[in-house]
């Protein structure tokens, strides 16, 4: 019988040339992954919070005085449209077993902040009931409603809400 041997190629010795492309890829990744920190870090942090700032069961055929809310102290509502087609101010979402009931609120409260490079700003802090509409009314003639109402409040003045609108 013949015996087919076989003899496995010789390898070139490749370590310290692997050692030195590991070391600069491992030094470009760390000088990139620097780079994308710093980045991350000069950006403008921003904590977006919900808060339920009121909730109550209205009877039927009632109307009920929603009193005033705010956002807490260093935060405003945010610049977004969550109670689309409600008569209520941007970052004010209602919510719940509210389908029968038609809620408007009117009047903001507002202060006056000025950001790092000296603009000036006037964002909303909240909604008042001391001033203009701020009623809830249940149209359902049979059952009572739940209405709850969240805030989505912002740090970041850039996404805090400037204007009713």
């Amino acid at each position: 019988m013949n015996q087919i041997t076989y003899q496995r190629p010789r390898r070139r010795r490749l370590r310290p040339l692997a050692a030195a492309v590991l070391a600069t890829v491992g030094a470009a990744g760390l000088i990139s992954g620097a780079g994308v920190a710093t980045a991350s870090a000069s950006s403008t942090w921003s904590e977006t919070t919900t808060i339920e700032a009121f909730r109550e069961a209205i009877k039927p055929w009632d109307s009920i005085t929603i009193p005033s809310m705010s956002c807490p102290p260093g935060s405003w509502l945010k610049d977004v449209d969550v109670s689309p087609g409600r008569g209520v101010p941007r970052g004010v979402e209602i919510t719940g077993d509210s389908g029968a009931i038609g809620t408007t609120i009117t009047a903001i409260e507002r202060e006056y902040v000025t950001d790092g490079r000296g603009i000036q700003y006037r964002p909303v802090t909240g909604t008042t009931s001391s001033r203009g509409i701020s009623t809830a009314t249940n149209w359902d003639p049979f059952a009572s409603h739940e209405l709850v109402i969240n805030l989505h409040c912002t740090t970041n003045l850039y996404e805090a809400s400037q204007a009713p609108r």
